[in-house]
Parts: structure tokens; sequence; C-alpha cells
């Protein structure tokens, strides 16, 4: 049976869970890393060739020496490892690697009818033998072993690149999904059918191609083509590959944006000869849901969201056709789920209802139980709950986190998802460095997880950020040169971000959806007791303080979409500042000026008097709250480059190309060193639950 635990030094490699940790914690890895060390280990009396290594972790694809070179650096940075003195990933020049560490195994009794992880690719060989020579394979899978933990997950793809947005065919035994490809240059549309390892490649357009969609009868797989600007094609193509149909084409105002898409855009009608799809067609000027007929390209409107900074996404069809949930959100705040009812021709029935949610950006959302309740992703993990609003979402823990898509069989026996790894690290540049000797980035806030959002305290000697290492996002500190990390929260699990210093820098403000909801949270800057500001049903987020200390801005849906509010930093009533939209507010140095953004559109930037008046766009274009107000300007981020913007003549320059931005942006007090985070690595591979319960 081999032992449940590796136990070495202060690590413990947990094969059935899939999880390494470090005196208790978390320390993520790769599913194909995860393998690697596993691997090593199993075979640690010997020096392991690359060749061997790439055959079995691997299993067979071809692959270059990078993607095992990445992968051994995935490791050792897991494990703390100096590879110029290693302790427990020996590299033999030429030849291969060793595990170098000193392991005790400890054999924990387990049921006979369990079968250990190698055991399991056992069978998946096995499986593979059998298809290859026509015999079917996947009613080998089909039923659990008799004390199977309930929802297990095992690795269905483990492909280089990223592996997402699966979807079954009618029958079950059929994955369709978006592939980037072993070069991770291009997403396309793939098949895979279960207990087989080759997928079947049906796309190869030079454009994104992503959420393929399997019609009723099998048939057909439905997809999006995705073009610069927010351009989407809806198309359709043979699940054994052949010729592309291009049924309609509309605009995503999500996808315009810039910002990460997690949202699948269309969903069958029982009946087969429908689609709803998520987007603006005819250019009403928001996304919403439309009903486009399979045989004709005929849409027609099903929803209309109140304003224009709200879309309609995720639309989804119950399986007797009489509902249809969906996700309302805007660009820059949490979604919730709306359910409208519909009548034989599926046309609405009254006004959609919401459904209670919480803060959670739920995606993918399917149906289960037969109707009764609903399957969905949303902050990284995957929840549960009735289809009617009865009961709240509730996590299905065994499943674990970092879950970006998921998909249910028709018969709800059988989950896919796809899980992954998203690092962005925290970047430091020098803005004094001469033009002709410009300093290049270095990375200053790093870890295997995510670091964003930092923001230097007031006497430019901290930094506060928040993060993921420790299994959870909550807010940390560390000193200026990214040394003597700490964190000073411990909220609940949930999201726990965008964090800024009180002008006299003893206090932190930063936002959480731990009750359910996003509220304003102020803590000390050494950490303790956690004082929270806002409260209510609505979200109130992205806070930031004035420049005299008073006040406490934030955003809010209180009045109906995102304004900006502020409230007394002492406590008290909040006010409302902006009417025409509005969030993510500083003060200019001066304390004259507010800055905030609107997510309409691409999203754009915005000043007005903080005594109030008039506003003016300032510029048409912004990543998310990547902005930072200084003496000399204002520091933005509208994709993977930093502008300097002058506010007073819109004159706007480019100072520096980055990679692809995650959330945060800021200036040091002396206008030295500007800080900003950066998405600098991401994979995920396909997972599945048989017997899903």
């Amino acid at each position: 049976m081999g032992p449940a635990q590796y136990r070495f030094d202060r690590f413990v490699l947990d094969p059935q869970n899939m999880r390494l940790t470090a005196d208790g914690e978390n320390r993520a890895l790769e599913p194909k890393s995860f393998r690697l060390l596993q691997f090593l280990i199993e075979n640690r009396q010997r020096v392991v060739p690359k060749d061997e290594i790439l055959s079995v972790v691997w299993e067979g694809v071809a692959v270059s020496d990078n993607a095992l070179t990445r992968a051994i650096a995935q490791v050792r940075k897991a494990l703390d490892d100096d590879p110029k003195e290693t302790r427990y990933i020996e590299t033999v020049p030429t030849v291969g690697y060793r595990f170098a560490g000193q392991l005790i195994e400890q054999a924990e009794p387990q049921p006979k009818q369990k079968r250990s992880y190698s055991r399991v690719l056992a069978w998946g060989a096995v499986a593979i033998v059998l298809v290859a020579a026509g015999v079917g394979a996947a009613h080998f899978l089909v039923l659990a072993p008799h004390g199977e933990a309930a929802n297990r997950a095992l690795p269905f793809t483990t492909y280089p690149g990223s592996e997402i947005y699966p979807d079954f065919s009618p029958d079950g035994n059929q994955v369709a999904f978006t592939w980037s490809g072993v070069r991770d240059d291009n997403a396309d549309i793939y098949v895979k059918s279960i207990g087989s390892e080759n997928p079947l490649r049906l796309t190869s357009a030079p454009e994104p191609d992503l959420r393929p969609r399997w019609s009723p009868d099998g048939r057909m797989i439905a997809f999006d083509r995705m073009f610069p600007g927010g351009r989407t094609a809806l198309m359709l193509i043979p699940p054994l590959g052949g010729p592309e149909r291009k049924l309609t084409e509309f605009v995503s105002h999500w996808n315009e944006t810039g910002a990460p898409s997690a949202h699948f855009s269309t969903s069958w009608s029982p009946d087969g000869k429908w689609l709803a799809v998520s987007g603006d067609i005819g250019n009403k000027g928001a996304d919403r849901i439309y009903l486009v007929s399979v045989e004709t390209g005929e849409a027609r409107p099903l929803t209309k969201p109140p304003s224009n900074e709200l879309g309609d996404y995720e639309p989804t069809f119950s399986p007797d056709g009489s509902g249809l949930i969906f996700v309302r959100e805007a660009i820059f705040t949490p979604g919730i789920f709306y359910r409208l009812s519909l009548d034989r021709d599926f046309a609405p029935h009254g006004e959609p209802q919401k459904l209670p949610g919480g803060d959670l950006r739920p995606v993918t959302p399917a149906w289960a139980s037969g109707g009764r309740e609903i399957v969905f992703a949303g902050g990284g993990a995957v929840y549960r709950m009735s289809a009617t609003g009865a009961t709240p979402p509730v996590p299905i823990e065994s499943l674990g986190t970092g879950v970006h898509s998921l998909a249910l069989s028709k018969n709800g026996r059988r989950l896919a998802y796809s899980v992954g790894t998203l690092n962005s690290n925290i970047w430091r540049v020098d803005l004094t460095a001469r033009d002709d000797k410009a300093a290049a980035p270095e990375r200053l806030i790093a870890s295997s997880q995510r670091e964003v959002f930092p923001q230097y305290s007031p006497d430019g000697r901290q930094i506060v950020f928040y993060s993921n290492r420790s299994g959870a996002d909550q807010i940390w500190v560390c000193d200026a040169d990214g040394s003597k990390a700490a964190m000073i929260t411990a909220m609940k699990p949930g999201i726990t971000g965008s964090p800024r210093w009180s002008p006299d820098g003893h206090t932190i403000s930063f936002d959480s959806n731990v009750t359910g909801s996003y509220q304003i949270y102020t803590v000390g800057a050494d950490g303790g007791k956690v004082r929270q500001m806002t409260s209510g049903a609505v979200s109130h987020y992205a806070a930031s303080w004035s420049r005299d200390g008073h006040w406490i801005y934030f955003a809010s849906n209180a009045a109906g979409d995102a304004q900006v509010w502020k409230i007394p930093s002492q406590g008290g009533d909040p006010v409302q500042v902006t009417r025409n939209g509005g969030m993510a507010a500083q003060e200019s140095p001066d304390g004259k000026t507010l800055y905030y953004n609107k997510a309409l559109g691409k999203g754009s930037l915005w000043k007005m008097p903080v005594g109030g008046g008039p506003e003016t766009m300032i510029a048409d274009s912004i990543y998310r709250y990547n902005y930072a107000v200084t003496d000399k300007g204002v520091y933005l981020m509208s994709g993977p480059a930093v502008d300097l913007l002058n506010p007073d003549t819109g004159e706007r320059k480019t100072i520096l190309k980055t990679r692809e931005p995650d959330l945060g942006l800021t200036v040091s007090p002396d206008g030295r060193w500007l800080l900003y985070s950066q998405v600098d690595a991401v994979g995920s591979d396909l997972m599945l639950v048989e017997n899903f319960r």
C-alpha cells in the first residue's frame, strides 16, 4: 500500500489529498510539480533520469526540458531549497535528479478497498490500453470502491499550460474543454474521453476559443471565439471536428475591460433549439442574456440590467427549461445569482428573483439533484446551494481551493473542474533612474501564491499588502525592503484585501466578505483587535483615507449601483459623495481633489473637487484600481504597462512595460519607488470526481 504520508524535516507530503505542508501550513504546488516530488521521493534510493521523469510524470505527452526545469524550480521553491546548497532536490548534471532528504515513512491503516495514488495511475494505463484496443473503458470507472472517500477528485488532464472550462457530453463519457496547448501559446477546443489520455483537437484558429458547451443531442459543441476589443463570435462545431459555423457575433463589455474572464457565456435550451448567450447584441450598452436561435441566428433579449455598469452573465437553463439562473455583477464588484422563470416558449415570466449567495463571485453554475440544487465555483472553492435560495451556499470542502470552473454530467454522477495556481508577485522599480539608464524592475515581495495590492506607509518604511500564502487572503505588513513580513489579520475564510494606511500610519483599513457581503474594517498597523466600520446586506469595499484622517472613503451599492461614500474614521453615519457612479476613491496630496474609478466600458478615471462640484474624466481606460496620485502626476495601468498621466492636460506617457497586471499600484512618499503586482505564472489542470454527491 505504501505510506499514507511522507515526512521529512518540517514538511509533510500527503499523496492522497495532493497536499504539501510545512509546519502545518499549505505549500501550493501545481499537479505536475506535486507528482514530480512524489515520484522522486518514491525513488529516493537512486538518481532518476530525466527521460524517465518526463515519461512517468508527463505520461508520454511530448514536452521540452523546460517543463521539467520549471517543475523542479517550483518544487525547490515550495521546499525552501537553495539550488546552490541543495538539501532535498539534488541535480546530477546531464543525468537527472535525486531526492536527498531524510525521510520518515508513516503508514496508516486503510480499508482494503482503497487504492494508492500509483495504483490509480496503473488503472489509468489499463484504461488507455483498452480504449486503444477498441474496448470501452468508461464503465471501469463508474463505481467507486466501497469505503472510498466522498467526492474524491483524481487528475483528468495533466498537460503543460492551462486546461479550463470543462463540459460533459450528454452521455457523460467525454469532456470538452479549452487547452492552451503544449507550447502554452493559444487556447483551442479539445475533447477527451474518460479513460483515455490523448485529446482530440477541434479548433486551431489564431484567436482564443473558450467555453465549449455540448448540445443536448451530442451533435454540436458551441464555443466562444474571442477577438480584440471584446468582440466575440458564437461558433458551432461537430464533436469529431469538421466545418465550423458562426451563429452570431456580439460585444462583451466585460472582455473590453481586459479583466480576467471566468464567465461561461452560453447554455443550450433542453430542446437544443436555442442558446442563452451573455453579451451585447445590437449595441444596447450593457451585457445581458439573449436567446439565439440555433437554426436562424435570431436573437431576442431575456434580461435587462438596471444600469449599464451592471451586466448579466453565466446563463444556465434548468433541466426542464422552466427557469434560468444567471449572475448579475459589475466588473469591480462581486456578482449575485438571479433566477428567471420561463414559459414554454422560453419567454420571461415576471422579473428575475435575487438568490442569497453572498459575495463569492460565483461562476459556472450547474443544476444538480434534479434541479433542486445549484453547484458553482466561487472564491476559488466549490459550493452548493438550494436552487430556490432557501438555504445559503455551503462549501464542498473535500474539493479544496483554486477552482476556476466546473461542470456536472447530465445525470449528476460526475463532476469535472479546473484547478490551478495564480502566482502574482509585487515588483519594484526606481523612478529616479535616468532615462538612458532606466533601472530594471526587481521582484520585491514574492511567494508561490498571490501577493497583491501593495501600499507604502506614510513614512515610507513599511508596506502593507494582502496575500493568500497562509492558505486564505489576509493582510500582511513588511519592511520597505520586503523583509520581515508578518500577517496582521486572522479573518475567517473568505476574501480579505484592499488595505490602506491612515495618514498617521497607526491604522490600516481593509475590506472583507467574511460576513457574507463585503464590509469595511480597520486594524492597528501591528495587528490586534479588528473594528468593523460598515454593515448591512449590500457590499462596501475599496476603502481609503482622507488626507486629514477624518474620513474613510469607500464604494457601496447602497444607492443601487456603485457610488463613492465616506464615513467618519471614528465611526458614524455614511455620507454619499458621488451620484453618477464611482469607486476606489483617493484624495490628491493637497486634499483638494478626489479621484475615483468608474466601471463603465473599459473602466475610467475621474476627478472632482473634494467639497463637491463638476466631475471630469481624465483617463478613458484603467485596469481595476491600479492608480496612485502623486505630486508628479497620476501613475496608472490600463494593461501590461505603467503610465504617467498629467491630470490637468491629459498628457499620458508609458514609463514601464510589465507582464499581465494584477491588483495594486503605489508610489513611495519620496517619489522614488513604484510598486506594482503582476502575474508571473499561471497554470491549471482538470480534475474528475466519480459518483459526485
